[in-house]
């Protein structure tokens, strides 16, 4: 298997915007047989962390604490945090939405922001419209608030695999989500049509 995809996709675009579609098949093509945390970390879409930082994308083991009260939950969440809190934190997990979903909401997240200076873009310098409060209001769209989870920190396993930024069109269409309890077509469905509900850590 290729230790590299993800630098190859980003090499295949030649610096262009490509379709959300584009970023699938790339994906499809580029790594055939990677779907587990172990798998992806052990690739070039990112580097382990020590830390959160709201704004950052994230894939990480989680075993909730409220697991028998649930009716499904995702064990391999794909979380770009919004929020801290005392024992944890709040993020949108992408894997509660249809992969195409989850392109268009990222790329509302992400613009080019050129440096003046120096003529860089985002994924230069992983300059992103992803501040803190510009995320946190943007958990609260209609189309993203039945994503949005709350996480405590000591139902983490395992280590943090924090996704670069030029790789987040790409990390999208990982199939990587593990929801145990349904399956991911039903959370998908659920997930667009279910009232907004107090959430509370999982």
């Amino acid at each position: 298997m290729d230790t590299k995809p993800f630098n190859d996709i980003y090499s295949r675009t030649g610096g262009k915007e490509r379709s959300a579609r584009w970023y699938q098949k790339a994906v499809r093509d580029y790594t055939t047989g990677m779907n587990t945390f172990q798998e992806v970390s052990q690739s070039d879409i990112g580097k382990f962390a020590t830390q959160l930082t709201v704004g950052k994308m994230y894939l990480f083991q989680y075993d909730p604490i409220t697991k028998a009260d649930l009716p499904y939950y995702d064990q391999l969440p794909l979380v770009i945090i919004s929020e801290p809190l005392p024992t944890g934190f709040s993020g949108i997990n992408l894997h509660y939405l249809s992969p195409l979903l989850r392109a268009e909401l990222v790329e509302r997240l992400m613009e080019p922001v050129a440096d003046s200076k120096e003529g860089t873009t985002h994924d230069d310098k992983a300059v992103m419209r992803s501040a803190w409060s510009f995320i946190r209001n943007f958990s609260r769209f209609p189309e993203v608030r039945g994503s949005v989870k709350r996480y405590l920190n000591t139902q983490i396993r395992g280590r943090l695999l924090e996704i670069n930024s030029k790789h987040w069109k790409s990390a999208v269409f990982l199939p990587v989500q593990d929801f145990v309890g349904a399956s991911a077509q039903t959370v998908y469905r659920n997930t667009m049509t279910k009232p907004e509900r107090k959430r509370r850590m999982v």
